[in-house]
């Protein structure tokens, strides 16, 4: 057994570009969306700029969209986690994407119609 706080295997610092990918399922709280792109509720930050791969879950409607963080700002809830709000862009939506996300906007939109919102 290694001596406490001391690791198995060394560590390498990247330098220059790094060569590697990372999927992380994370859920994510939709609070806005429209065609053009989603606000979000996340407990991680993705860097301004940055592009990501997501999968869009309402009901049995799901698209697969890429999109760039476009603004980034923290959220705090008196007595919960730090939590963050993010504004994505959609990119190159193909046109079965676009008219997932529209049938997600017209569900989301009846919902709200018969709650009385």
């Amino acid at each position: 057994m290694p001596p406490a706080g001391r690791r198995l295997a060394t560590r390498l610092d990247i330098v220059g570009t790094p060569w590697g990918t990372l999927d992380a399922l994370t859920p994510m709280r939709v609070r806005n969306l429209a065609p053009g792109g989603m606000l979000v509720e996340s407990p991680i930050p993705l860097a301004v700029g940055s592009v990501h791969e997501f999968e869009l879950i309402e009901g049995t409607i799901t698209a697969r969209v890429r999109a760039a963080v476009r603004h980034l700002s923290s959220l705090y809830h008196p007595g919960a986690a730090r939590c963050f709000l993010m504004g994505l862009e959609f990119l190159n939506l193909d046109t079965r994407s676009s008219a997932d996300i529209e049938r997600m906007i017209d569900a989301q939109s009846v919902r709200a119609y018969h709650r009385g919102v």
